[in-house]
């Protein structure tokens, strides 16, 4: 019989220790929803490296939480948890979730390092960033603000892209220095992420022209070049795979088709899901460590969702025609939240998925960008 009828591991309870050499032993601490179910005794912990496959195991008895140790920092790990009765029948798996262990992990948006993310905006007339950090100028008119944790502090960096030259101009939370990089040109699209794993953001951009991408990893100072997509389409960078990386991805207006590079085994696949005059909005909307495909529909206010761990759809009313989308974690409950900024009014929206109540703010002047997501 099905013994697992509400039981997850919860993201947003995973915990990490704090060694942080790599191959040396670390910790985790998963916490999961008990099952309803009152015939349930315990629960098994499985995990493993690899999608899919759990090769080690651990009963773990009726407990809902479990720190595991020995593990190596560095490395990915794959969850999922099941039910047992007293006859030792087994129930199915719960969602599987991931976490690249030793690694700092930050939030987008989250300036102050509490795991939330926080209402900010660049205005480009002053070049102002007015964040819970406080305020800062940093860039001009023409800058792309390219928010992102450099630092691996946990928390976001000032940072903006120069089109005109493609330099990054950053400043680091953590020493308040300030840097530069030239990387990229006129034409390239600003993508930074955490390509190589480790903690701290990557510079990066797209070159539609050619379908080029171009990667400069922070932890060996090497670029790598990628060609995926093309003129059109429009990079949106997640980990879809959930090992810690992020991974090379576009969504093709024209059709509605997200071609995804995974970076655990260097596979493309492709989804279908949304059509001309959406805008992709990619977040973890199920909590489960990987990317979600989504979408927001401006002609009629309305989120598509994709859920990774279950593959099924939702809609969500949320915002209108002018309004931009921001998907990111405003609760901190480890899922992302459907949010919209108002540019005509400075107004933020936010539904937050912890309670599924909406929340509303006044931040922000007409011009104002948000900088919220990178």
């Amino acid at each position: 019989m099905e013994l697992f009828r509400s039981s997850r591991i919860g993201v947003a309870a995973l915990l990490f220790g704090l060694s942080t050499g790599v191959a040396q032993a670390g910790t985790l601490t998963l916490a999961w929803d008990a099952t309803s179910d009152p015939t349930v005794s315990g629960y098994i912990l499985y995990w493993g490296n690899q999608s899919g496959s759990y090769p080690s195991s651990l009963n773990v008895g009726n407990t809902t939480s479990r720190q595991l140790s020995g593990l190596t920092d560095g490395m990915p790990y794959y969850f999922i948890v099941r039910a047992y009765n007293a006859q030792g029948t087994l129930s199915g798996p719960s969602i599987e979730v991931s976490r690249r262990v030793g690694i700092p992990m930050s939030t987008l948006g989250d300036f102050n390092g509490d795991q939330r993310s926080d209402i900010g905006v660049f205005r480009p007339s002053t070049g102002t960033w007015y964040t819970s950090a406080g305020t800062t100028v940093w860039g001009s008119a023409t800058d792309t603000p390219v928010t992102s944790d450099y630092d691996g502090d946990g928390r976001m960096d000032v940072a903006v892209f120069r089109p005109s030259t493609g330099i990054w101009y950053i400043l680091l939370s953590g020493s308040q220095a300030g840097a530069s990089y030239s990387w990229g040109g006129a034409g390239d699209i600003p993508v930074p992420g955490d390509y190589d794993g480790d903690g701290k953001a990557d510079l990066a951009v797209f070159r539609p022209s050619t379908g080029t991408w171009y990667v400069l990893q922070s932890a060996s100072h090497t670029g790598l070049t990628y060609t995926w997509g093309g003129a059109g389409d429009v990079p949106v960078v997640g980990d879809y795979d959930g090992d810690g990386r992020s991974d090379i991805a576009v969504f093709r207006p024209s059709t509605g088709i997200w071609y995804i590079l995974r970076s655990n085994l260097l596979q493309g696949t492709s989804v279908t899901w949304g059509g001309v005059g959406d805008i992709p909005v990619q977040g973890d909307f199920d909590g489960d460590g990987k990317t979600d495909v989504a979408v927001f529909r401006p002609s009629t206010g309305t989120w598509y969702t994709l859920r990774s761990s279950t593959q099924s759809g939702g809609a969500y009313a949320w915002g209108g025609n002018g309004d931009i989308p921001l998907a990111t974690d405003f609760d901190g409950d480890g899922r992302t939240d459907i949010a919209v900024f108002r540019p005509s009014t400075g107004a933020w929206y936010i539904l937050n998925s912890n309670t599924g109540t909406g929340s509303s703010f006044a931040f922000g002047s007409p011009g104002d960008i948000p900088v919220s997501e990178r």
